[in-house]
């Protein structure tokens, strides 16, 4: 239908980063999650970043290892993962992935933690000059222009080479108020055709279970594979209910808490807060009382329910947890009237969440908390790192649907006044659910090479 109409519409494929910082080179697999840190610009200058800080792969990061038996032998749990897009600022329902500083850019004396986690881009790309033409509210770049002239400019008798003709015909209004109107009117008045991400993940063991920690007595078996979990999930947007307050007139607006990446990221009914959640909380605890002396306590029958530790009440209690943390169980309603929460529990402070004791094979186990991420694919597979088999790499598809208009927000303001400058909003309005690609390994580090694109098209 398009091409009996004459109407063609222009596509571009946005590619995803595949160069990313990683932690200092030559970074033991058994160092500790607080040693594990990115420098910039080498030894020369390290406060400015240079092209060879970014590397074709990314590696992942221990995020928990502990002793599970005599003789030393540990077990670990490697995490690695990609954000899709750029940073969006603070947002709670994504893990804290670090910054990718532009070239030449000064970053300090510090040097950034690294957290195993990249952003990959892919949404928009601001420089891309065919992105740019496709959206109704954008400046065209001079090449792309068709009412453009070179030579000589009128009147001057100069010889230059090239003109943009002042009057250029464009249908998006210049000034502030008239881009506002038109979006109100219509809100995909600057919209781009989002269709889906694809990418391809080349995964490599490249530390083996049986050199970590320099004590040589982990698993020698020759058949040894590394577990690897791949997730792909999408934060989920609560959904937002209005009504009108018939006396003041005024829209009221309800909805619930954003989720939160580090405590409601699983929940798995099999995890209580009695046991390897909270070392605190023992469960079928006595009552006791203390009556001098070393070791003296008597039980005191009639101390029904009066348990010797105060987190020991909630021992049964299922909550939701994180990489990390888990949520306190004692949770608390937002009962404030007015607020656009009301109703709706309050995710717990980062003061009162806990460090849980879960070992590298619960977090590798534990289900999703689907009520607040949607999974879009779970797979295990496994790659040995020992040999240079099959089985020593693996090559994941990961293919993430939108098929939406996009809408964006027009142009930015010049400065204080009415005008509209030549620079475009490029934050998409309503995709606030980023897609994460998330690697969990056990007992082996990875590395992973990326490449894939977003495929855009006009509206």
């Amino acid at each position: 239908m398009l091409d009996a109409l004459d109407i063609k519409k222009d596509h571009v494929r946005i590619p995803v980063y595949q160069t990313f910082l990683n932690p200092n080179e030559g970074a033991d697999a058994e160092q500790s999650e607080a040693g594990e840190t990115c420098h910039f610009g080498g030894t020369d200058n390290p406060k400015v970043v240079v092209v060879s800080d970014y590397k074709p792969y990314a590696v992942s990061k221990c995020i928990k290892k502990q002793t599970i038996g005599p003789n030393n032998r540990s077990e670990r749990l490697e995490v690695l993962g990609f954000v899709v897009g750029d940073d969006p600022g603070d947002a709670p329902q994504l893990p804290n992935a670090i910054n990718r500083p532009a070239i030449g850019s000064a970053v300090g004396d510090s040097p950034v933690a690294y957290t195993g986690i990249h952003f990959l881009g892919g949404l928009y790309d601001s420089t891309n000059k065919k992105l740019a033409y496709m959206r109704r509210s954008a400046i065209k770049d001079e090449s792309m222009q068709t009412m453009y002239q070179g030579g000589v400019v009128p009147g001057s008798g100069a010889v230059t080479t090239g003109s943009i003709i002042e009057h250029t015909h464009t249908d998006w209004p210049a000034k502030k108020d008239e881009q506002a109107i038109l979006l109100n009117q219509n809100p995909m008045a600057d919209c781009l055709y989002y269709h889906k991400t694809q990418m391809r993940f080349l995964l490599t063991g490249i530390d083996d279970i049986t050199k970590s920690y320099g004590t040589g007595v982990m698993d020698q078996a020759s058949n040894h594979r590394g577990t690897v979990r791949m997730l792909v999930l999408r934060p989920r947007t609560p959904s937002v209910r209005t009504r009108v307050d018939g006396t003041s007139n005024d829209f009221v607006i309800n909805h619930d808490f954003m989720p939160e990446w580090d405590t409601q990221l699983f929940y798995d009914k099999g995890k209580q807060m009695g046991g390897k959640m909270d070392k605190n909380s023992w469960p079928h605890t006595v009552a006791s009382t203390f009556t001098g002396g070393t070791g003296n306590y008597t039980t005191s029958d009639n101390a029904y329910n009066n348990q010797p530790l105060p987190a020991s009440e909630n021992s049964s209690a299922v909550v939701t947890y994180g990489l990390k943390q888990s949520e306190h169980p004692n949770r608390t309603v937002d009962n404030i009237t007015t607020s656009t929460t009301f109703g709706h529990f309050k995710p717990t402070p980062t003061a009162n969440r806990i460090d849980h004791e879960l070992t590298a094979t619960d977090l590798l186990m534990s289900k999703i908390n689907k009520q607040k991420y949607a999974v879009l694919h779970d797979e295990v597979f496994t790659l040995d790192s020992l040999h240079h088999g099959a089985a020593s790499q693996h090559i994941a598809n990961v293919t993430i649907p939108y098929y939406k208009k996009v809408k964006f927000a027009g142009r930015k303001q010049q400065g204080t006044t009415e005008n509209l400058s030549y620079h475009t909003l490029d934050e998409p309005m309503n995709m606030s659910s980023r897609p994460i690609v998330l690697f969990l390994s056990y007992n082996q580090k990875i590395s992973a090479s990326v490449e894939g694109w977003t495929a855009i098209s006009e509206c």
